[in-house]
């Protein structure tokens, strides 16, 4: 199941806290392709409070899973109230927050040695595929993808295809149905590669091309790390 994480009930805040997402590991179990955490995760937090003079109160709601033979659900509660003001810090899980906060993806390719050089969908019969034209894979692993969009996601270990000069590559994520798809003109999708241990993250729009799905281009589009790409979106994560 997906981990949710449920902000109702806190108090002085400036929307929802901002989770930083720490790269996942892939795995398949029961034929079921699942992003996984091994034996620890920290998901370390951005959030504002709406009056900085007084106390921020969180209550979190986290449903997730714990996997292992099979996969058990749990769910998890919690409060905890910020005093405004410096906080003290504790040394030991400041140093443990910042070394996840090391994992998550970038939308930097200097930083990551990935780069995305064009997005665009083309038409599969009655289905949609998007188009990944990248360079810095390694040609040891299939990348994990992930395209995030309004109200789906789809992830896959996709088998790059090598493009003409031996250094780019096309990775191809099935999207759906093209009656689908036409309506996502206009909207924002967010693109993961993860590649060992690597992961770029991008926010790319959709362009508008009259009702035709095939050879729609996509824009990318200079975002924060963590701007979404449209409401609705949800994520599959367990822990190992």
């Amino acid at each position: 199941m997906p981990p949710r994480f449920d902000w109702s009930g806190s108090s002085n805040l400036a929307g929802d806290p901002e989770l930083l997402w720490p790269a996942p590991r892939r795995a398949v179990a029961y034929s079921q392709r699942l992003n996984v955490y091994r034996d620890e995760v920290v998901f370390p937090l951005n959030l504002r409070p709406l009056d900085p003079a007084k106390p921020i109160t969180l209550h979190l709601k986290l449903a997730f899973a714990i996997c292992k033979d099979v996969c058990v659900p749990v769910l998890a509660e919690h409060t905890m109230t910020l005093q405004p003001g410096a906080p003290d810090i504790d040394s030991n899980n400041a140093a443990l927050i910042s070394a996840y906060t090391g994992r998550t993806p970038t939308p930097d390719p200097e930083s990551c040695g990935l780069t995305i050089r064009q997005v665009h969908a083309e038409r599969d019969g009655k289905n949609v595929a998007l188009d990944i034209r990248m360079t810095g894979l390694s040609e040891r692993r299939k990348p994990v993808v992930l395209i995030e969009g309004p109200d789906f996601v789809r992830a896959t270990d996709a088998q790059p295809i090598p493009y003409g000069d031996g250094e780019t590559w096309t990775v191809r994520v099935g999207l759906g149905p093209a009656t689908q798809v036409n309506a996502l003109a206009g909207r924002r999708i967010r693109v993961t590669v993860i590649d060992e241990g690597r992961a770029l993250e991008q926010i790319w729009v959709v362009g508008a091309s009259g009702s035709s799905t095939a050879g729609l281009g996509l824009t990318p589009v200079t975002h924060r790390l963590l701007d979404p790409p449209e409401p609705g979106a949800s994520a599959l994560f367990s822990l190992e």
